[in-house]
C-alpha cells in the first residue's frame, strides 16, 4: 500500500476521476443487460444450471429447481424490467409445471408452457441493484427416464433494462476500474517516467470501459476478479522488488516478453476459432519458434525468480482474458466431468471415478458453490497457482545443483515452463498442473534437504494422480543406499501420512469404490495416442482407418499389451537400479526421480496429450538438477518445444495425419529422455572420480 501512496495526489485524483467518468459513461451507454443462457458467455451470469444444450430456438440450459441469473453493474436508477424466456417441455402424464421468478421482495408465480415464451416482472423502485441484480428461478422438478438429472425449467434468455436511464454506476465496478488503473501504474513504477505511468493507467481504464460497452456480458462480471488478481500481483511484486537491484528490472525489455505475448496472441487465434484448417500447423509452428527464441534469449541474462513469476502470471492471465472475451471459458468437456465428480463427492461421499480418490478433494472444494460457471473459473486459477509452484521448484532445484555452471541457465529452464503457450490448452481445461506441482514441490524439498516435506508432497501428488509416487520409488532407494536413517524415516513417515490422510477416509466409506480407479485403469486397452499404437501400425497399417479418433481404444492381442508392460516396467526398474549406485550424487538422484514419471507416461499403453505438462516439468527439473550447460539447455528447450508442438496436432488441433505428428512427438521426447539419462550417468561418473581424487589426496 505504501508504494501506491507514493503516487502524487494529482496523479491519484486524475486516475480516480477517470475511473468514475468511465464507469458512469459505460453504464449510460451500454446496451440492456442480457444473459444468453447456454452460450459460452453465460459464465458470468448463470448460476445453478445444468450443462449447455441447443435446440431449434437457440441455446438453453435446464435448472435443477433452484437457479438464478446474476446481472453485474446494472447501475442505480429507476425500476428494472426483467424478461426471461423459458419453456417446460414435459410428457403428457407429467404433472403441470409451476415456477416462480423473484427479485428481492418482488416475485411472480407462472405456469410455463411447452414452447418458449417471454415472461416479465418489474423490480421494485429504489431496489439497490447497482452492483448485483439477482433473479431467482425456482420450480418443481421431474426426472426423465434414463436420466440422472432432476429437471426444473428450460431457460433460453434473460434480460434486464431500466425503465429510465441509470443515474449512478456500480460502486463495486467503479472501484474495480480504479484498482486496475492503480495496479497498472504500480507495475510501471520503476520502469517509466511518472507521466508515462499515468498514461498507461488511463489507457488501461479506457480499454476496460470500451470492453464494458462493447462486450458487457463477457467483461463486466469479471472486472472485480481482474482487479483483485492484478492488485494482489502488483503488491506482491512491489514487496519483492525492494530486494531486487534496479538493473534486473530491465527484464521488461527482454525478447522473452515479446515472445511470450506473441505466443498468447497466437493462442487467442485458436480460442477465437480463427486459426483452423490449413492455418493450424503454421500457427503452432510460430508458437514453438517464439517459445524457443524467447527462452534462448534468457541464457546469459540477469533474471530473478520474481521476473519468472511475473512472466508466468502475464501469460496465464492474458490467456484467461482471451477465453473470457471469446466466451470459451469452460468449453473443455473435462471441466464438466470434474465438476460432476466434485458435486457427486459432496452429495454421495465417494463416486465411482477413473482417478485416484485424492483428486476428488480439490474438485469438491471448487464445486462447493454448486456452480458450473464458478468451477470453470476456479480450475484455471488453481492451475495458475500450481504452475507458479512448478516454476519455483525448477528454480530451487537448479540453484542447489553442485554441477550448475550458471544460475542463468536455470532461469532459462524455468522461463520455458513459465512462458510456453503450447501448454495453455491443458492449463485451461485439465488438472494435471496440480499433481505436477506436488511432484515438483517434492523434488525441490528433497533438494533443500527437507525429506519429510518431500515425502509428504509426493504422497499428496500421487493421491491426486499416481505418477508422483514413481518419483518416491526412486528417491527412497537412493536414501536407503546412502544409509541415512535420519533422512529415510522422515521421508517415509511424511509420504505414508500424506497418503493415509488423503485416502483412508475414502477407503472407509466404500472399499470397492475406492479400488475402482485402479481396476478401471488396469483393464484399459491401448489407445491411438500411445506409442504402442504406432508400433501396431507398422505391422497392421489399416488400423489407422479403423480408429475414429486418436483417443479411441485399439483392440489388440494380449501379446502387445504384455510387451508394453514389460518394456515399461524394465525402464522403471532400470532407473531405480541407477538410483542404487553407490557413487550417485543428490542431484543425479533428483534427476532420476524426475524422469521416472516421464518414462512411465511416455511408455504407457494409455496416453493423453495433457501428460506433456508432467513430462515437460520433469524434464526441466532433471535438466536443472544435473546442471546442464548452455548448449544442453538450448537442446532440451528445442526438443521440448518440438514435442509440445507435435502433441497439439494430435489434440486439440487434430490433423488428418495425426499419427505422423504423434510419431514425431514420441521420437523427440524419448530422445530427450535418453539424453537426460546419459547426462545423469556422466554426472555420476564425474562425481565418483572427483570423490576418489579427493580421497586419494587426503590419503597422501
Amino acid at each position: 500500500m505504501s508504494n501506491i501512496l507514493r503516487l502524487s495526489w494529482i496523479r491519484l485524483m486524475v486516475i480516480t476521476l477517470t475511473a468514475l467518468l468511465t464507469a458512469t459513461g459505460a453504464t449510460a451507454v451500454a446496451a440492456p443487460l442480457v444473459c444468453d443462457v447456454g452460450a459460452g458467455e453465460d459464465v458470468g451470469c448463470a448460476r445453478g444450471f445444468e450443462t449447455r444444450e441447443r435446440d431449434g430456438y437457440g441455446s438453453f440450459r435446464w435448472t435443477d429447481g433452484d437457479a438464478g441469473i446474476v446481472f453485474a453493474a446494472a447501475g442505480y436508477g429507476g425500476p428494472y424490467i426483467i424478461d426471461v424466456v423459458m419453456a417446460v417441455p414435459r410428457p403428457p402424464d407429467a404433472p403441470s409445471p409451476s415456477a416462480t421468478l423473484s427479485i428481492a421482495a418482488a416475485s411472480v408465480a407462472i405456469a410455463p408452457l411447452d414452447a418458449p415464451r417471454r415472461y416479465r416482472l418489474l423490480a421494485p423502485p429504489g431496489f439497490p441493484s447497482g452492483d448485483t441484480l439477482f433473479i431467482a428461478i425456482q420450480s418443481d422438478t421431474w426426472k426423465p427416464p434414463h436420466d440422472r438429472r432432476n429437471l426444473g425449467v428450460l431457460v433460453y434468455l434473460a434480460q434486464a433494462k431500466p425503465s429510465s436511464a441509470p443515474a449512478l454506476p456500480s460502486i463495486q465496478h467503479t472501484f474495480a476500474l480504479l484498482a486496475i488503473g492503480l495496479a497498472a501504474a504500480q507495475v510501471g513504477r520503476r520502469l517509466a517516467h511518472p507521466t508515462l505511468q499515468t498514461a498507461i493507467a488511463l489507457a488501461i481504464i479506457g480499454m476496460c470501459g470500451t470492453l464494458w460497452v462493447w462486450l458487457p456480458a463477457r467483461t463486466v462480471p469479471f472486472l472485480p476478479l481482474c482487479a483483485l488478481l492484478l492488485g494482489s500481483a502488483a503488491l506482491l511484486f512491489a514487496c519483492t522488488e525492494r530486494r531486487t537491484p534496479y538493473r534486473q528490472l530491465a527484464i521488461w525489455r527482454e525478447p522473452a516478453w515479446l515472445a511470450a505475448i506473441g505466443g498468447v496472441v497466437l493462442d487467442a487465434l485458436f480460442v477465437a476459432d480463427i486459426a483452423r484448417g490449413s492455418w493450424v500447423v503454421p500457427a503452432i509452428g510460430a508458437q514453438a519458434t517464439l517459445a524457443v527464441w524467447g527462452t534462448w534469449s534468457t541464457i546469459g541474462r540477469s533474471w530473478s525468480l520474481t521476473d519468472l513469476f511475473r512472466i508466468a502470471l502475464v501469460v496465464r492471465l492474458l490467456a484467461l482474458a482471451t477465453r473470457l472475451l471469446s466466451g470459451a471459458i469452460g468449453s473443455d468437456p473435462d471441466v464438466e466431468l470434474f465438476y460432476a465428480y466434485g458435486r457427486a463427492t459432496l452429495e454421495l461421499g465417494l463416486p465411482i471415478v477413473e482417478y485416484p480418490s485424492g483428486a476428488l478433494i480439490p474438485w469438491a472444494l471448487m464445486a462447493l458453490p454448486a456452480s458450473r460457471e464458478l468451477f470453470a473459473l476456479a480450475l484455471p486459477l488453481c492451475n495458475t497457482a500450481a504452475d507458479l509452484l512448478v516454476v519455483w521448484a525448477i528454480w530451487q532445484v537448479g540453484a542447489r545443483s553442485d554441477a550448475a555452471q550458471e544460475e542463468n541457465h536455470v532461469a532459462a529452464l524455468a522461463c520455458f515452463y513459465a512462458a510456453s503457450p503450447l501448454l495453455l490448452p491443458f492449463w485451461h481445461g485439465k488438472y494435471d498442473s496440480l499433481p505436477t506441482a506436488f511432484l515438483a514441490l517434492g523434488l525441490a524439498a528433497f533438494a533443500l534437504r527437507r525429506t519429510g516435506w518431500s515425502g509428504a508432497a509426493l504422497g499428496i501428488g500421487g493421491a491426486l494422480k499416481w505418477t508422483p509416487w514413481l518419483a518416491a520409488l526412486a528417491l527412497a532407494p537412493g536414501i536407503w543406499r546412502s544409509r541415512s536413517t535420519e533422512s529415510l524415516w522422515p521421508f517415509a513417515v511424511g509420504g505414508i501420512s500424506a497418503v493415509a490422510a488423503t485416502s483412508i477416509p475414502f477407503a472407509l466409506m466404500d472399499w470397492n469404490r475406492f479400488l475402482a480407479p485402479y481396476m478401471l485403469q488396469g483393464g484399459r486397452a491401448i489407445n491411438g495416442e500411445s506409442l504402442w499404437f504406432l508400433a501396431l501400425l507398422i505391422s497392421v497399417p489399416d488400423r489407422w482407418s479403423r480408429l475414429p479418433a486418436p483417443w479411441g481404444a485399439a483392440e489388440t492381442g494380449r501379446w502387445l499389451l504384455g510387451i508394453a508392460i514389460i518394456i515399461q516396467g524394465a525402464a522403471l526398474v532400470g532407473l531405480i537400479l541407477n538410483a542404487l549406485r553407490p557413487s550417485l550424487s543428490v542431484q543425479s538422484l533428483i534427476a532420476l526421480a524426475a524422469l521416472m514419471p516421464a518414462a512411465f507416461l511416455l511408455l504407457n499403453r494409455v496416453f493423453s496429450p495433457q501428460y506433456l505438462v508432467t513430462i515437460t516439468a520433469a524434464a526441466l527439473i532433471a535438466s536443472a538438477a544435473v546442471g546442464a550447460p548452455a548448449d544442453s539447455v538450448r537442446r532440451i528447450i528445442l526438443l521440448l518445444a518440438i514435442s509440445q508442438a507435435a502433441n497439439l496436432l494430435v489434440w486439440p488441433n487434430t490433423v488428418s495425419w495425426w499419427p505422423l505428428a504423434s510419431a514425431v512427438m514420441f521420437v523427440v521426447a524419448l530422445s530427450m529422455l535418453g539424453w537426460l539419462v546419459a547426462r545423469t550417468a556422466l554426472l555420476t561418473s564425474y562425481f565418483h572420480r572427483h570423490r576418489e581424487g579427493a580421497n586419494l589426496q587426503q590419503h597422501r
